[in-house]
């Protein structure tokens, strides 16, 4: 018996990867690292985040209908798989509290500093918690109109702010290490690219198992592209400073005056950047608590939200202990900590797959 009975179309698939895409990625920008490169720095890390997303295609592709949880048992066998899959939850699980501390940060920093951080981590759990409940479906839908209006308004905004670009503070071009310039947008790739190996939770649903993996490209090279656009537009507006702000694209905001009427817009910017983090964390935490109950064998794994949520927030209150720590995680930890998630696993798992011959119908069942 499925766990979901909701169904996704593939165009929906696209606009949820994008909302994933920009639900960290505009708070703590990509290519951080890269200075005023950090565009080209995006691009690279781009091309690699899609040779990670075609690792784990090719393996949804082979298990259609399938979890990562239901293909690790099936590869590996049920103890063996069952393991696996639990380092793959901890992964979507330990991703949803990293990005929940970021944006109770972000908020508890610039917009309500006097707010305890519990209460924001509270707040926004719950309204992700309630859409989980909901499935994967209403998660999609909801991608549908807000990515629309996010990918508008970033447009917006670079038109406005066109008085205030200066190309000269992207220049010269690939002036920074070749080194600096390699991590930087590897750790782009990693992050945000590469945690769409999330969405091997997802993939299952998606009505047309056979568009899946066009969607997924779609959606990374769409959000590449806007990204590529925001980093440019950011370093082009900021110069040097864009580098040092831990928010650029909120800071950017501040920029837009049109004649002393339009202000103040950095307030509609935070109001974006947070639904689509809201995004990003509703998608781990959904596949956290779908894959629990596969794991476990539960009938639903609607009991089992409010339990995670509350680890969830514990965690993202003791993860880590300010904001030079979590920067410093982000910059240096986070690209080499998650390697083993979003390429290992896949990777050795579609090997194993090849080598073993799998799937292998048995009765018309996989």
């Amino acid at each position: 018996m499925s766990l979901e009975k909701g169904k996704i179309s593939d165009f929906q698939l696209s606009t949820l990867i994008i909302a994933f895409i920009f639900g960290a990625s505009v708070i703590l920008t990509p290519g951080k690292g890269a200075g005023h490169d950090a565009w080209i720095a995006v691009v690279l890390g781009l091309m690699e985040g899609l040779l990670i997303a075609w690792i784990f295609i090719a393996l949804a592709s082979q298990f259609k209908n399938k979890t990562i949880v239901e293909i690790n048992s099936l590869v590996y066998g049920k103890v063996l798989g069952n393991c696996i899959s639990v380092l793959f939850i901890w992964y979507l699980f330990h991703l949803g509290a990293l990005v929940l501390n970021n944006y109770a940060r972000f908020l508890q920093l610039e917009l309500y500093p006097a707010t305890p951080k519990t209460i924001s981590l509270i707040l926004i759990m719950l309204v992700c918690a309630s859409t989980v409940g909901r499935g994967i479906e209403v998660l999609a839908r909801c991608s549908l109109v807000l990515v629309t209006l996010i990918i508008s308004l970033a447009i917006i905004d670079t038109l406005l702010v066109i008085p205030h670009i200066n190309l000269n503070n992207l220049m010269p071009i690939l002036d920074v290490p070749t080194g600096k310039l390699l991590w930087a947008s590897h750790g782009t790739a990693i992050f945000p690219f590469g945690d769409t190996v999330a969405f091997l939770m997802v993939l299952a649903f998606v009505n047309k198992p056979g568009k899946g993996g066009s969607a997924v490209f779609r959606g990374l090279l769409i959000a590449g592209f806007v990204l590529i656009i925001i980093v440019a537009r950011n370093a082009a507006v900021l110069g040097q400073m864009a580098e040092t702000y831990s928010y650029p694209s909120y800071i950017f905001a501040q920029v837009i005056d049109v004649a002393d009427v339009l202000t103040r817009v950095e307030v509609v910017i935070a109001i974006n950047l947070i639904t689509m983090g809201f995004f990003k964390i509703s998608v781990v935490f959904y596949g956290t608590v779908l894959g629990l109950a596969q794991v476990f064998n539960l009938q639903s794994y609607r009991p089992i939200i409010i339990p995670v949520g509350i680890l969830m927030v514990i965690l993202a209150l003791t993860n880590v202990g300010n904001a030079i720590e979590m920067f410093d995680f982000a910059d240096r930890g986070y690209p080499i900590y998650t390697v083993p998630f979003q390429i290992g696993i896949p990777l050795i798992t579609l090997l194993v797959a090849k080598i073993r011959k799998l799937p292998q119908t048995e009765g018309g069942k996989v």
